[in-house]
């Protein structure tokens, strides 16, 4: 009975360890948390403008001739994929890996953030572009201006028929979804819903001229939202699971509790019993 005790204290120790640990990565992916969502906030001004001026364009130069605007006959995809490069962060990783794989067909050009995410495909022998890897711990715009450059490109020369990018939407600190949202060519219906001055405007040289300038900055700004948007939704999934964690680490912990005093109160029995049945025997 006492080797039980001992053996219960062991494992209430354990858990209670495990316990502080799953507390303080809960701290610390809520700060992240709220820091990535405050990122997320004061990227919509600019992303909005920038929105917004293309649209105006779009609106104003019905039928514009753009290589942004127009596909090609190549067979081939460019997908930017967000995964994360820590683990424990629930489905977030898991979600990812079944739209990449629902998504990606031999002979695209995969551009993968994230080592999770490069993880799985190398044991898939799929091949990948592992230059960004660590875009989503830096978040460097810098990077993702190079990023840009590299796939527009790919497009520009014929290479790839789309750009399209793999990212998990943040809807709330408990929902994140996984979507495939397509870069390129622009779709000009993704901007009929957008307030627009209605002013005339004179582009020069042209709108075309205009765009070509104009589009990879867009991207520039959609490709970072989207990244931030991943990452914030990476640090809520890793705070709900280890908050689930702590609270799971509480309920063992009150039941090893139980047991321990059931056994303690056995022992204290049986002792009991026995002076009893040695005093009888006198």
């Amino acid at each position: 009975m006492a080797s039980n005790m001992q053996s219960i204290k062991r494992r209430i120790r354990s858990v209670e360890s495990t316990k502080k640990i799953t507390k303080a990565m809960q701290l610390v992916a809520t700060s992240k948390l709220r820091k990535t969502r405050n990122q997320l906030e004061e990227l919509k001004p600019y992303y909005s403008k920038v929105q917004e001026t293309v649209a105006e364009i779009l609106q104003n130069n019905k039928g514009i001739d753009n290589p942004y605007l127009k596909g090609n006959n190549s067979t081939s995809t460019v997908y930017i994929v967000i995964t994360s490069s820590l683990g424990l962060c629930g489905g977030y990783n898991t979600n990812m890996y079944k739209t990449m794989l629902a998504n990606i067909k031999e002979g695209d050009i995969v551009y993968m953030i994230g080592n999770k995410g490069a993880s799985f495909l190398g044991h898939r022998h799929i091949a990948f572009k592992d230059q960004y890897l660590e875009l989503n711990s830096s978040l460097e715009f810098n990077d993702v201006v190079r990023l840009v450059d590299d796939v527009t490109r790919i497009y520009k020369n014929k290479e790839a028929s789309s750009i399209k990018i793999l990212y998990t939407e943040f809807v709330n600190n408990l929902t994140f979804t996984p979507r495939s949202i397509t870069l390129l060519p622009v779709d000009t219906n993704d901007f009929e819903g957008i307030e627009t001055t209605n002013k005339l405007t004179v582009f020069e040289p042209s709108a075309s001229e205009v765009l070509n300038h104009l589009i990879p900055m867009y991207l520039q700004s959609v490709i970072y939202g989207y990244l931030v948007e991943s990452v914030t939704s990476e640090n809520a999934s890793r705070r709900t699971s280890m908050e689930n964690a702590t609270d799971n680490a509480e309920e063992l912990i009150g039941d090893l509790l139980l047991k321990y005093n059931q056994a303690r109160q056995t022992a204290i029995t049986n002792e009991i019993s026995e002076i009893v049945a040695g005093a009888n025997a006198q």
